[in-house]
Order: C-alpha cells, then sequence, then structure tokens
C-alpha cells in the first residue's frame, strides 16, 4: 500500500499549537503501528500513553524533549530520533517538523495528561 501526502487531509488540534496529517491509523490500516506527520510552533503538554511505544524522528527545525519524570531536557533537531517507551511520561516544545510512529497504533483518548515537568534545567544536546 503506497499513502500519498496528497490524500492525506491536514487538520489541526486545538488547543495544541500543531498541525498533522494522520498517514497510518488504527481505523482504516493496522492495530499494529500508526504513522503521523506533525508541525510543531509551542509547547505539547506532558502525556503518558500506557500502550504504545513512539518513535519521533525530526525532519526539520529544532525543539526540547523531556522524556521520563525528573529527566534532562534535551534538544533535538534534524535527523535526531527520540524513542519513548509506554508507561514513560514526556513533554516537549520547538517549532519542528516530525513524523511519530506508535507500535501498537495509536488510538484516540490513549493519552493521559499529567502536569507540566518543565522547568529551567540545563538542555543538553545529543
Amino acid at each position: 500500500m503506497i499513502v500519498r501526502a496528497g490524500d492525506v487531509p491536514e487538520g489541526l488540534q486545538p488547543p495544541r499549537p500543531l498541525s498533522l496529517k494522520r498517514f497510518i491509523t488504527a481505523e482504516e490500516h493496522s492495530s499494529q503501528i500508526s504513522m503521523t506527520w506533525v508541525h510543531i510552533w509551542g509547547h505539547h503538554e506532558r502525556v503518558v500513553n500506557a500502550t504504545s511505544d513512539r518513535v519521533y524522528y525530526i525532519l526539520d527545525g529544532e525543539g526540547t524533549f523531556q522524556v521520563g519524570d525528573g529527566a534532562p531536557m534535551e534538544t533535538v533537531s534534524a535527523g535526531d530520533v527520540v524513542y519513548i517507551a509506554h508507561g514513560v511520561p514526556y513533554e516537549f516544545e520547538g517549532h519542528m517538523r516530525y513524523i511519530v510512529m506508535n507500535g501498537p497504533a495509536f488510538t484516540a483518548g490513549s493519552d493521559e495528561v499529567l502536569p507540566p515537568q518543565f522547568s529551567s534545567q540545563t538542555t543538553q544536546g545529543g
């Protein structure tokens, strides 16, 4: 199966400052994996997903991720990969475009929103 970018509608996800294209979804393709293209221009709240592991591949731009409670904030940019195991809380921000893949596939309502932990910790590069 080939999914063409022009065939996938781009939508907003208020109140998050982002737009997305859901290329591979549980509803239309497979319960085993999902893939979404995202453009973010701000802060994504702290979430945890008890079911899916996630892989973020940064296409362009720059951002800051905090993966895990009390973990350092780390800068990411084009070509970097962020792996988040299921059950690990995280949050991030930046102005970037990325691909996020979930296994098993993302399902609506599976993210639990948590209180933020971003602070003035030192940001580290990868």
